[in-house]
């Protein structure tokens, strides 16, 4: 399932110890991360009543008050942890900006044993994807990982080592949900999605080389993304043409894996206007044409799904996708990112997966806008409503996919 917003109060959690196998209660990890704090004096305090999005620990320390958003893994390896600390990012980010003062938020990512290589990527990935927030990465074990705002002095190695398992690992395949691999499934999943939602060849496709020439990419990569979509039973093999099946699930592993693929940058206008004119400039800049622009861009979530005709939250800052980060066109947006963190008036979201945004984007009135399929990924998990957008595309959208007959 795409990760909740509220998650269960309690998860289980199968600990591989040698000497004992015992779960984990989510009320016993909050414990172990109090007890940490309290090593630098840190203190809990109760949010007030009325707070939303309400922390799950508000911990002051060092003159400092730490937003905590706490998620648990049921496993603790990289592909599990990196996208719950994604969502654990913007639940702190909003938990830190609806208390008073400026406090810090912290994200931190709980499992029964996470190994130091593990916790040494989930500590990468935020420091690149997020820097302003606190990251943290903690295990039954006695692991302590922590990174930003003067959390490192927090941090702490198991009792004893962790045994490493005397096989081989099982070879590594290519990921399925990489940059050009989202790009295909998008071709492959989008035949019967409107034109105007997503932009994608649109052609039955035998095998992988005239879907390679049709998404203009090498034959290799769309003979390895098949061949991947074979082996984990996503193909129809009694199909003339690559035919997907099991596309509820396939779906759902999408927007899990989807969840460590952006960086937002608040920006704030330089004058003061609305979202209306946001996308005016939008607009006037994308009538350079392809090929012209310096950085591709396009209108994202809430935004993009207006553009679509399938809007259905109000009030959240516009995003904007942007290929990468460029002040010059940033500027001719009319935004600028000085003291947005203060007073922040949209978002530019620079992708992971440029080529599977990018090139399924759509242009509405003039205005390059993320395709549908996007739009749900990315709304998935954003805290303001977010999952009500997406029940509302995948009602209209995507519920056809896994139940039209076949």
């Amino acid at each position: 399932m795409v990760m909740l917003y509220n998650m269960a109060m309690i998860i289980h959690m199968a600990m591989s110890n040698t000497n004992m196998a015992r779960q984990i209660h989510a009320a016993g990890f909050e414990r172990l991360l109090i007890e940490t704090f309290r090593r630098i004096g840190g203190r809990v305090r109760q949010p007030a009543r009325d707070a939303h999005p309400r922390p799950d620990l508000i911990i002051a320390a060092r003159r400092k008050t730490y937003a905590i958003a706490l998620k648990r893994s049921s496993e603790g390896r990289r592909d599990r942890l990196i996208p719950l600390l994604a969502q654990a990012v913007l639940q702190a980010r909003a938990m830190a900006s609806s208390l008073p003062g400026r406090a810090v938020p912290v994200a931190v990512v709980a499992a029964g044993r996470i190994t130091p290589a593990a916790a040494a990527q989930a500590k990468q990935f935020g420091a690149q994807f997020a820097p302003e927030t606190g990251i943290g990465l903690i295990d039954a074990q006695g692991l302590r990982v922590f990174a930003g705002h003067g959390l490192e002095m927090l941090d702490a190695q198991p009792a004893r080592p962790i045994r490493r398992p005397r096989s081989a690992p099982a070879q590594r395949l290519p990921q399925l949900f990489s940059d050009l691999n989202s790009w295909l499934l998008k071709i492959l999943l989008g035949q019967s999605i409107p034109e105007a939602a997503l932009s994608i060849p649109r052609a039955p496709f035998r095998n992988a080389s005239p879907l390679a020439k049709a998404a203009r990419v090498s034959v290799m990569t769309a003979s390895r993304f098949v061949r991947q979509l074979e082996n984990e039973g996503f193909l129809n093999g009694r199909a003339e043409s690559l035919e997907l099946v099991r596309v509820k699930d396939l779906l759902e592993r999408w927007a899990a894996a989807n969840q460590r693929a952006f960086r937002d940058i608040p920006v704030r206008w330089i004058i003061k206007r609305d979202e209306r004119q946001l996308m005016a400039a939008l607009r006037s800049y994308a009538a350079r044409g392809a090929g012209k622009v310096p950085v591709r861009c396009a209108a994202g979530l809430f935004a993009a799904a207006d553009a679509l005709g399938f809007g259905f939250v109000h009030g959240v800052p516009p995003y904007i996708y942007m290929e990468s980060l460029d002040s010059d066109v940033i500027r001719r947006l009319g935004l600028s990112t000085d003291d947005a963190e203060r007073r922040t008036d949209a978002y530019i979201r620079v992708p992971d997966n440029p080529e599977a945004v990018f090139r399924a984007a759509v242009v509405r009135d003039g205005l390059p806008v993320s395709d549908i399929l996007q739009v749900w990924l990315d709304v998935s998990i954003h805290p303001a409503r977010g999952r009500e957008q997406a029940d509302e595309i995948r009602q209209r959208v995507l519920r056809p996919l896994w139940s039209k007959p076949r």
